[in-house]
């Protein structure tokens, strides 16, 4: 210890010496307060933290399964007339009890009126036409269920025929 208080030893006396030291720590405590102690957290920053645990997404839904008949407006009755009803007399052979939805689809319409409409129409003109078909192939109406739907997608209105 002697050697060290000899070499801050000047003379004038110790105090300078001692004084000068302490405003050297009081200058540089500043600077070491801005330093960050090493822990677990310096190399892992979730460290000591409750685990979250990966959610991945749902699956992506099946792709829609395809109607049992699908009919545009424009294909002729007598075109599509003795297919709809040979195929609601196998569907009926198979199942008694089927149950046929017919589902008609209309594009979408700038106004509430013109929609409407046209739900009016393709109801009326193509709908009541397969329903017809269906109950003519041996079908009781009360196993003809109808919709009547807007699809944005449609570019003209179309029917879907599906059977449970």
């Amino acid at each position: 210890m002697a050697p060290f208080v000899r070499h801050f030893r000047s003379q004038r006396g110790f105090v300078p010496h001692s004084a000068l030291l302490m405003g050297g720590l009081l200058l540089a405590a500043p600077l070491l307060s801005g330093c960050k102690l090493l822990d677990q957290r310096t190399f892992n920053p979730n460290a000591g933290r409750p685990p979250h645990p990966y959610i991945p997404p749902a699956p992506p839904a099946p792709p829609p399964h395809a109607p049992f008949l699908s009919i545009s407006e424009g294909t002729p009755e007598s075109e599509y007339g003795p297919i709809v009803e040979r195929a609601a007399k196998a569907a009926l052979s198979r199942k008694a009890n089927v149950l046929f939805v017919v589902q008609a689809f209309a594009p979408s319409q700038p106004t509430p009126d013109a929609q409407a409409q046209a739900l009016t129409d393709v109801t009326d003109h193509l709908a009541a036409g397969v329903a017809a078909h269906i109950e003519k192939a041996g079908a009781q109406s009360i196993q003809i269920e109808m919709h009547a739907m807007t699809d944005p997608s449609a570019t003209k209105p179309f029917v879907r025929v599906d059977v449970r």
